[in-house]
């Protein structure tokens, strides 16, 4: 058992009230992210080395990872073994598996893997194995004997990660935990491994340190383990990359300069965050609403107002219907004693009944588009219950759908909506686009294709975009909203929410500046320029002497600045579609 009071390791419940008396946990976790993600990234910067627990347990990590790659050195691990294994279930599970695919894509040399706790549970934890169908796992095809074992779970506590913790001891003894405390139930299991040995501090939890989060839907728990995992990616990258043998044997392509770009990246991303959310550090609100959060609540308020039409509608019904039955003078019977017609005696009054019994039939569609007409929103949405498809990475895709369903599953049924997901760049169009109907809901994020390595992601969301929004009924189709940073607006989406952009510009955005910026100068001499695609040339040739090195310590303090001329500028940034950003790229000569 793990004790709660006067436990120095356990943090206090957070105060749940947010502005007024009445409790919102979610937006209390909401509130709280910018200062959650600061705390994480200081606790393991380099002037807190000696105090944060979670460089001590990084420590532990790294040590672990040298002997796992020495042994690679030597030629002592079986092939096809599982180098370094990650596991969790839901958010956690989805979390993992991004960090698992980033780290493989860097190292393709190891063999990493993120699977199921539940699937371990089932493999390895049972007399009789239950099968994993439809997976490449079995016990005779996943070797974990000495892997690096990552499991990741917020609670610390969730039944499955917490077996798997005591389970895999009996393989390895290489087990860390990724959780929101330092004392949780996973974390007694992996102390009590080392209780014997007295030499060594051994460290095995990383802690967000965000504490018990009594809100079902996952927000702040979802972020700070995503900036957990970023700053435990670059640690790992440092590690391999400081040795030359290790560098080798991992078969590393990531480099120092994209390490240091992602730090910075990283730290940059607290002052987008709090545009977003609109509160400081400390969770306080900010005394201004930030352009992102006006875009941002006006299309939630759009969408809230779609989701509750049919409640208000149902009002507005119980009330007509009760008034006019209790009083007994149906609306159209009622007009019609008032202009003199006998309702007892006038073969007109069977005509005005029948009016009044179709009104009384069709009175919620009539309430929904009265309501429709005094707020200005789409007639041609069709009166059901709302569907939602959020269409973006998987595991942003995954964990917004889990989030927002969980919002809704207490709401009543008339006040409810179905939530759907899928990954734009793959089978979103297979799995959904046949459900388009008037009125559905659909969200997709974009990449950001000002970027030459994005261009064609956002080309493909973009592209999903436009499959989905085509698809028409009476001149109706899906209610779409785009969010990104490239700031190009699709003809057939609803709406395009475009964030503000905190980072550096890239080399490609460079390039592509200095192109229209000599366009602009030979439209306005009205000269066809012969050197500029001679000086781009040159240019990119300059790039690749500057990158070409692996070690690029001694090059890029010149670089930079002097391959690049930083003083351009143009009269008017273009906005480039996806497709016209594929273009431009593919037109600078290599």
């Amino acid at each position: 058992m793990t004790q709660l009071s006067d436990n120095v390791l356990i943090k206090p419940p957070n105060d749940s009230k947010s502005g007024g008396s009445k409790p919102d946990l979610v937006l209390k976790d909401i509130e709280s992210i910018p200062g959650v993600i600061k705390s994480i990234q200081d606790s393991w910067h380099s002037a807190n080395a000696s105090t944060s627990m979670n460089r001590l347990t990084a420590y532990t990590l790294s040590s672990c990872l040298r002997g796992r790659l020495r042994d690679h050195v030597k030629g002592n691990v079986a092939p096809k073994a599982v180098d370094i294994l990650l596991t969790g279930c839901e958010v956690s599970l989805w979390l993992a598996e991004q960090f698992a695919a980033d780290l493989q894509k860097c190292f393709p040399k190891l063999n990493i893997e993120a699977i199921s706790s539940n699937k371990l549970l089932g493999l390895f934890g049972q007399d009789l194995s239950i099968p994993a169908t439809g997976f490449k796992y079995s016990p005779k095809t996943t070797n974990l004997n000495d892997s690096i074992v990552i499991i990741v779970s917020h609670s610390g506590g969730t039944f499955a990660p917490l077996a798997c913790s005591n389970l895999l001891q009996s393989a390895t003894k290489n087990i860390f935990v990724v959780t929101s405390e330092w004392d949780t139930q996973i974390g007694k299991q992996l102390r009590a491994m080392d209780a014997e040995d007295h030499d060594r501090i051994l460290c095995r939890t990383f802690s967000t340190e965000i504490g018990v989060r009594p809100a079902e839907p996952c927000s702040v728990s979802v972020a700070a383990t995503h900036q957990l995992l970023t700053n435990l990616f670059q640690y790992i990258s440092v590690v391999i990359l400081s040795d030359p043998t290790f560098f080798r044997v991992t078969g590393a392509v990531i480099t120092e300069q994209d390490i240091k770009i992602l730090e910075r990246c990283s730290h940059l991303t607290i002052e987008a965050l709090t545009e977003i959310t609109g509160s400081s550090l400390f969770g306080y609100a900010l005394d201004r609403t930030t352009n992102t959060q006006k875009h941002l609540y006006s299309a939630g308020d759009l969408w809230a107002e779609h989701i509750l039409e049919n409640a208000r509608a149902y009002i507005m019904t119980f009330v007509y219907v009760f008034v006019t039955v209790t009083t007994g003078y149906p609306l159209l019977s009622f007009i019609a004693s008032v202009v003199g017609l006998d309702m007892v005696t006038s073969p007109w009054a069977y005509a005005v009944r029948l009016l009044d019994a179709a009104l009384y039939f069709w009175l919620p569609q009539i309430n929904i588009i009265l309501i429709r007409l005094v707020q200005g929103r789409n007639l041609r949405h069709r009166m059901v219950g709302r569907t939602v498809v959020i269409g973006d990475i998987p595991w942003v895709a995954q964990c917004a759908e889990a989030f927002l369903s969980k919002i809704f599953a207490v709401s009543y049924s008339i006040a409810g909506v179905n939530v759907l997901s899928g990954n734009p760049c793959d089978h979103l169009v297979h799995r959904h686009t046949h459900r388009v109907v008037r009125g559905a809901l659909a969200i997709f994020g974009r990449p950001d294709g000002r970027l030459s390595a994005l261009s064609t992601a956002e080309a493909s969301v973009c592209l999903s975009v436009n499959q989905a929004s085509s698809i028409q009924s009476l001149g109706g189709t899906c209610e779409s909203i785009t969010i990104g940073h490239n700031p190009f607006k699709l003809d057939l989406s609803r709406k395009g929410i475009f964030l503000k952009r905190h980072r550096p510009l890239f080399l490609c955005e460079r390039l592509l500046i200095e192109n229209d910026a000599d366009l602009e100068k030979s439209q306005k001499l009205d000269i066809v320029p012969e050197t500029t695609s001679k000086r781009r040339s040159s240019l990119v040739r300059e790039i690749k002497k500057v990158f070409s090195s692996r070690r690029l310590e001694s090059n890029l303090g010149r670089s930079i600045h002097s391959v690049l001329d930083c003083s351009i500028s143009i009269a008017k940034p273009h906005k480039r579609s996806a497709p016209a950003l594929l273009g431009a790229y593919l037109n600078i000569e290599e």
